[in-house]
């Protein structure tokens, strides 16, 4: 006979075991950005704006700054190794306060010279995969605003914030190199190694054209099929030092805007950091914050945070901050359609199946510079698991490139709206669209298509 207590004994074990296989389902469909290894990438597809060269936002020659001689700037909380010289260079573990420094990026075969990099980047069929990897790091030091009470123990200098002072003048001479002086911080998603997000800032800084500063914010996420909660909590509490980050960069550098990806479990840092500036600067004017702050384009992707929690932050004052907010939604991400199973809450990056309530649609109506912009219907949109979308599919990465690079609204670069959703989508004709405003605002992009693709079959 069995007692009932022990059935209260089994109840929470079984309970236990569905919840373990429901976060080893969505472990497999939420990941980084997949690459070859555990820490490299293969080069995302052109832009499809770019491809084979009808439009070229790469120099003819080589840029002075590029990803490569340690050109990919970084931030991280997270702990570095006891030998920064040998891989791993960060662990998976926090760090306590934000270290700054620089990587050596390499990508492709190490005799491929710039014209041919111009040509391999921009093809729209590769005939191979171009492989991206850090060589090594050049820490500068600590940033010494991020120490408090729980730092564990403070490395570096005995001259305090020298590591930040000697960052701030690599990010004013890239900006000075460039002559465009925005810096854009990229914040990646779950289960990652340090080395991810600073090689997807590094081919994203490429397809601008090496323009301003590009810096990868890495923060401590595991490569673990067990760790989705436990990075969902590490990307809260990394929240504050990523908002004292983006405020030493206002203060500190000669940047005129800040322009900031965040994607996946990376938006709540990006949603946390703002919602503290706007809580932090309650009493200021809009004109007066944007001063201060210097943020100009927020950018979510497959944001895994929910309506609520977005809603909460919209209601401290959130749109106060940057100048302009862009969400990207799905309808087929598949790794934010199981992550809502497991939070019972649908996710920002998710597309609605209903119309919006009247509230949340005059809310939109009245907020302008909030933009949502729904995925599905782009070309390879859906590619894997659908939710690294901004990297895969070549038509969301020409139109968030685009907007990174010329801060122009979504009507502006080709999308269209549906009046009942108040949702921007993709026509069909979107590139052709995109191509004819890129040119008309910058000539100089103009490519030779024919003599692109001649290249490409000599270097087959």
């Amino acid at each position: 006979m069995v007692k009932a207590n022990e059935k209260k004994v089994k109840r929470p074990k079984s309970v236990t075991l569905m919840g373990l296989f429901g976060l080893l389902l969505l472990s497999v469909v939420i990941t980084g950005c997949g690459g070859s290894s555990l820490h490299t990438i293969n080069l995302m597809p052109a832009p499809a704006v770019f491809e084979d060269g009808a439009v070229n936002p790469l120099p003819e020659e080589p840029p002075l700054v590029s990803y490569d001689d340690f050109g990919m700037l970084y931030a991280s909380d997270r702990k570095p190794s006891d030998d920064p010289e040998l891989w791993p260079f960060y662990l998976n573990d926090p760090g306590f306060i934000v270290r700054l420094g620089r990587a050596r990026v390499k990508a492709g075969p190490a005799s491929t010279d710039w014209e041919k990099v111009r040509r391999i980047s921009l093809a729209k069929d590769r005939t191979g995969n171009y492989p991206l990897e850090i060589l090594s790091v050049q820490e500068t030091g600590a940033l010494f605003s991020t120490y408090s009470f729980l730092t564990r123990s403070v490395p570096g200098s005995a001259v305090p914030d020298e590591g930040g002072k000697k960052f701030a003048e690599i990010v004013n001479q890239r900006l000075a190199a460039s002559g465009v002086k925005d810096v854009y911080v990229y914040l990646h998603g779950f289960r990652v190694v340090f080395d991810i997000p600073v090689l997807v800032a590094a081919e994203l800084w490429h397809f601008l054209g090496y323009r301003g500063a590009f810096v990868a914010y890495t923060w401590p996420s595991t490569p673990s099929v067990f760790a989705y909660l436990s990075d969902l909590e590490a990307a809260v509490i990394m929240a504050r030092k990523f908002r004292l980050f983006l405020t030493y960069l206002a203060e500190e550098t000669q940047v005129e805007k800040i322009h900031i990806v965040g994607f996946s479990a990376g938006s709540r840092l990006v949603v946390r950091a703002l919602s503290q500036l706007a809580l932090l600067n309650g009493d200021a004017t809009e004109e007066e914050i944007r001063q201060h702050v210097r943020i100009g384009n927020v950018i979510i992707v497959g944001g895994d945070i929910s309506h609520e929690e977005f809603g909460s932050a919209l209601a401290d004052g959130l749109l106060r901050i940057p100048e302009r907010t862009t969400i990207y939604v799905s309808s087929a991400d598949r790794a934010l359609i199981w992550a809502s199973r497991i939070f019972r809450r649908p996710r920002l990056g998710q597309m609605w199946g209903e119309e919006l309530p009247p509230r949340t649609a005059n809310f939109l109506r009245e907020n302008p510079s909030l933009e949502i912009i729904d995925v599905t219907e782009a070309a390879e949109s859906t590619t894997g698991n659908g939710h690294a979308y901004f990297r895969k599919s070549p038509w969301v990465s020409s139109d968030l490139l685009t907007l990174l690079a010329y801060d122009l609204g979504a009507a502006e670069r080709g999308l269209e709206k549906e009046e009942n959703l108040l949702v921007w989508t993709f026509p069909p004709d979107f590139i052709e669209r995109l191509r004819k405003v890129l040119l008309r605002i910058n000539p100089q992009l103009a490519g030779d298509i024919k003599e692109a693709k001649d290249s490409q079959v000599a270097d087959n």
